[in-house]
C-alpha cells in the first residue's frame, strides 16, 4: 500500500480488489518518488560518501585528489632513518610530491568552504567567518593578508602541535583549496611560523607591532612555508 492508496473513498476501501488494483497499478509512481527522494539524500553535502561526495566535488569544482610532499624516503642529513644506507638518493627525474585522495571526512569540509568562497561577497571583514568555519577544531587557523597590489599572502597559524594536525588538511591547504580570492588576485605563499609549537609561540616576527598574528622579540618567529 502507498500514499494514493491512502486517497481511496470509504465506499471502495471496502473493495479488496479495487484496493489491490489501484495499489498495483500507482506502485511504479510510489517507487519512482521514493528512489528520486533517496537520491536528494545521497547527494547531500551533509550525507553524501563516496562517489556521491566525488560528483558533488565535479559540480563545485575541487577534485578529491591533492598533491602532498613525499617525506620519509629521500636522503637526508641529521634525520633518523633517512642518513647514510637509510635514505634512497633523489634522483634529477624523481618528484617531491605525490598524490593522495581526501577522506570522506575533510573533502567535506573542503567542498563546504568552496560554497562558502562561491558566495563570498569579496569583502575582507567577511573572510574570517567562511576560515573559522573550515577550520573548526582542526588545530589550525588562516589569516588571508591584503598586500594591495592585487596580490594576497596566507598565514597559518598552529594552535596546537603541528604534527597533531590532520596531514590530509595540510595537503589541501597547500592545495590553495582553502585559500579565499577575488579573481584575478594572486594567491602568494603559505606561510607558518618557524616555531610550530605553540606554547613557545605561533606568531609572526615584526618591528614595533603586538597582536594575535605579530609580535616582536623573544615571541615572534620568521615564516617558513607551510
Amino acid at each position: 500500500m502507498n500514499k494514493y492508496t491512502d486517497l481511496i473513498t470509504n465506499y471502495h476501501a471496502t473493495k479488496p480488489k479495487f484496493v489491490e488494483h489501484i495499489d498495483l497499478v500507482t506502485r511504479p509512481l510510489a517507487e519512482t518518488s521514493a528512489a528520486i527522494n533517496g537520491i536528494i539524500n545521497a547527494f547531500d553535502i551533509d550525507h553524501a560518501t563516496g562517489i556521491q561526495l566525488d560528483i558533488l566535488g565535479q559540480w563545485i569544482g575541487l577534485s578529491r585528489i591533492v598533491s602532498q610532499p613525499i617525506s620519509g624516503v629521500y636522503f637526508s642529513w641529521d634525520t633518523d632513518g633517512l642518513g647514510y644506507d637509510q635514505g634512497v638518493w633523489q634522483g634529477p627525474y624523481d618528484p617531491d610530491s605525490d598524490y593522495t585522495s581526501l577522506s570522506d571526512e575533510t573533502y567535506r569540509i573542503v567542498l563546504k568552504t568552496k560554497i562558502a568562497i562561491n558566495n563570498w561577497d569579496g569583502r575582507n571583514d567577511s573572510l574570517p567567518p567562511i576560515l573559522d568555519a573550515a577550520l573548526d577544531g582542526s588545530g589550525l587557523k588562516m589569516q588571508i593578508v591584503d598586500n594591495q597590489d592585487m596580490t594576497i599572502g596566507i598565514w597559518v597559524f598552529p594552535e596546537t602541535d603541528i604534527s597533531s594536525v590532520s596531514l590530509e588538511l595540510i595537503a589541501a591547504i597547500r592545495q590553495g583549496y582553502l585559500t579565499v580570492k577575488a579573481a584575478g588576485v594572486w594567491g602568494g605563499s603559505i606561510e607558518i611560523p618557524s616555531v610550530e609549537t605553540p606554547s613557545e609561540g605561533n606568531r609572526f616576527f615584526g618591528f614595533d607591532m603586538d597582536n594575535e598574528y605579530i609580535s616582536g622579540f623573544d615571541a615572534g618567529s620568521w615564516g617558513t612555508l607551510l
